[in-house]
């Protein structure tokens, strides 16, 4: 399978070191992105190797709560028509490069279930993934942590696809993407514990 925003971008490799409960974050490499046609971005995942971060796709804003887990969804925040279209939408760019998924892993919230179900079909439930800001905060950091590890050590022979929220993403790679907008990392670690990646390019499906 395969997926848009993108453009030629600037590398950007992002570091952690802990010291005491302290993340220090070190950033190589400029920090704009050039607009463009997406070329890069889909580049990369027709290499494999690759992991992607997608912001959930489109919601309702009106109703349900950001926070709340609910198995039926009634009382959550879910994806509105376009956000359905949209998710979709991501699917369809995936299958039009020829991109190859090996696993995608989708945030217990249901617009962000929604959002890999629509575009992918299959996929599994990450705890980890969880919208941070519901968390205490040493639960958040850990499940960072853990994100963050997963992306770095990742090796597949096709790409890992991680669905998930804004505040999580803006944690990882420092960027602030848009509904159902997708970053594509390149993982360099290479022992246990490492959190280093490579930010490649990012792509929208939006007009």
């Amino acid at each position: 399978m395969m997926m848009k925003n993108g453009g030629k971008a600037m590398k950007r490799v992002w570091k952690a070191w802990v010291f005491g409960s302290v993340w220090v974050w070190s950033l190589f490499g400029a920090a704009s992105w050039a607009e463009g046609s997406g070329d890069d971005f889909w580049a990369a995942l027709q290499e494999g190797g690759k992991v992607v971060l997608i912001r959930h796709a489109q919601i309702d804003r009106e109703f349900g709560d950001a926070f709340l887990l609910d198995s039926s969804c009634f009382s959550e925040r879910n994806l509105n028509e376009d956000g359905k279209a949209q998710a979709k939408k991501i699917g369809e760019e995936f299958r039009a490069h020829g991109i190859q998924v090996d696993q995608v892993l989708a945030s217990p919230h249901c617009r962000t279930q929604d959002t890999a179900s629509l575009a992918f079909g299959e996929f599994e439930v990450m705890p980890e993934l969880r919208l941070i800001r519901a968390l205490p905060e040493e639960k958040a950091k850990a499940n960072l942590q853990v994100t963050r590890q997963l992306i770095s050590q990742f090796n597949g022979e096709g790409n890992l696809i991680l669905v998930t929220h804004r505040p999580n993403i803006g944690e990882l790679i420092y960027q602030r993407l848009q509904p159902g907008e997708m970053a594509v990392l390149e993982p360099l670690g290479s022992e246990p514990g490492d959190t280093v990646f490579d930010l490649i390019a990012r792509y929208s499906v939006a007009p």
